[in-house]
């Protein structure tokens, strides 16, 4: 009988370690009300941990009780139905950081995906407050150096939240193809957006309010082709559903904003396109409308592959007239 006792207190134990293995608690600095600091700490842990039970388990995200928006809960669904991932750290320290709109957010939580394909990589991920302590965004991050470089070129308030907003949008742009959300990325393209894709481009038709956008090439090599919203959006649906995981990485990005027209900002970046039947590496450039700040447009995407393109040659908004 005492050999069965201890039997079941050892195996206790072991189950006790092993959970605790798996969860990740994180520790804040820079909150100065120790109420809101340990309500943070506690809703950031909780959904870590559960990343963890639910990958290590093999089963689906449990997320009800958690204080998560209806839009963080059906993000983190997509991006687990994509591939399932967890935190590798059992402790995290970090300072939260207070946004410009009244929110704050936790940067650099490092996540690891499922090893479906070799080609996978790692990411950080972002966790956003509301003032009620509620998480109301999750996404994947940025390249941190790059990030905060950005930020450099603000000269006052009202252009570090521009600022904060173009990077909020890339963020979640490039979230949305990770979770393969292809509702969110119809919705953020203006119905005449400019998408340049292959080899020959043609003039298009101005964009609403008479802005008209036409390519500059006397000085450029290569030429591409254009294609319109819909058939942009009925191709990438179609690649969504023939692959079983995307992964789309941006790196070494700049931003641009228009001299005359100050609601239009260019991003330029390094793309990365990971996927479980197609990969590929090239530049990404945006022209992004910020008029309605809280539901910013893209006007114009380029890419171009990289094997194919000297740094030159890469589009920016210098190359785009704007009238």
């Amino acid at each position: 009988m005492k050999r069965i006792i201890i039997l079941f207190i050892f195996s206790v134990l072991l189950l006790s370690a092993g959970w605790a293995r798996h969860q990740t608690y994180l520790v804040l600095s820079g909150v100065n009300d120790d109420a809101r600091e340990d309500k943070l700490q506690q809703n950031a842990s909780a959904l870590l941990s559960e990343f963890n039970r639910a990958f290590f388990k093999k089963s689906k995200l449990k997320l009800e009780g958690m204080s998560l928006s209806a839009t963080v809960k059906q993000t983190l669904n997509e991006m687990w139905e994509s591939k399932s991932f967890y935190c590798p750290e059992q402790q995290i320290f970090e300072i939260l950081i207070a946004r410009s709109d009244g929110r704050c957010e936790i940067r650099n939580i490092p996540i690891i995906y499922e090893r479906k394909s070799s080609k996978l990589l790692d990411d950080e991920v972002i966790i956003i407050f509301d003032s009620a302590n509620n998480i109301v965004d999750f996404r994947i991050a940025l390249e941190k150096e790059k990030y905060i470089k950005t930020f450099e070129q603000a000269q006052s308030l009202q252009d570090k939240q521009l600022l904060e907003i173009v990077m909020d949008f890339v963020e979640n742009y490039r979230t949305a193809y990770n979770r393969k959300d292809i509702n969110y990325i119809d919705k953020v393209f203006s119905d005449d957006a400019l998408i340049i894709v292959g080899r020959v481009l043609e003039q298009r038709a101005a964009l609403p309010d008479n802005m008209g956008l036409y390519k500059l090439s006397s000085n450029k090599d290569v030429s591409y082709s254009r294609q319109n919203k819909s058939q942009y959006i009925r191709n990438l649906r179609s690649c969504f559903i023939k692959n079983q995981f995307v992964r789309v990485e941006f790196a070494d990005f700049t931003v641009q904003r228009h001299p005359v027209k100050d609601f239009v900002f260019g991003v330029q970046m390094q793309q990365k396109w990971r996927s479980s039947t197609y990969n590929d590496d090239g530049y990404l450039f945006l022209i992004i409308d910020l008029r309605d700040i809280d539901e910013p447009l893209i006007w114009v995407r380029t890419w171009q592959p990289e094997k194919d393109v000297r740094k030159a040659e890469v589009f920016e908004l210098g190359d785009f007239v704007i009238e």
